[in-house]
């Protein structure tokens, strides 16, 4: 004869988090990410090397903003020949 199955050994339904969710778009979206990478090389290299590009000169160019806007005045020197200086003018206020 069948028994019903016990309702204490049920462990129920669980609730998916916003982290595991989150988790799951990232792997899809990696995974996507490499199929189009391996589909399309030259593509991939270049906006690796865009993205790089970004994350390293954006702090940079903060600090250069930073500088005009505390010293009013920003010099860059190119191969020791060439000094190229940014100013901020003076604001005359009448």
């Amino acid at each position: 004869m069948h028994r019903a199955p016990d309702p204490n050994g049920r462990t129920g339904v669980e609730q998916s988090s916003w982290g595991s969710v989150l988790a799951g778009y990232a792997v899809i979206a990696g995974v996507l990410a490499s199929l189009w990478a391996v589909s399309n090389p030259i593509a991939a290299l270049t906006v690796l090397l865009a993205a790089v590009a970004v994350r390293r000169g954006a702090p940079r160019a903060a600090a250069a903003v930073r500088c005009v806007r505390v010293c009013r005045e920003f010099t860059v020197d190119l191969g020791g020949r060439l000094r190229i200086t940014l100013t901020k003018p003076p604001v005359d206020d009448v």
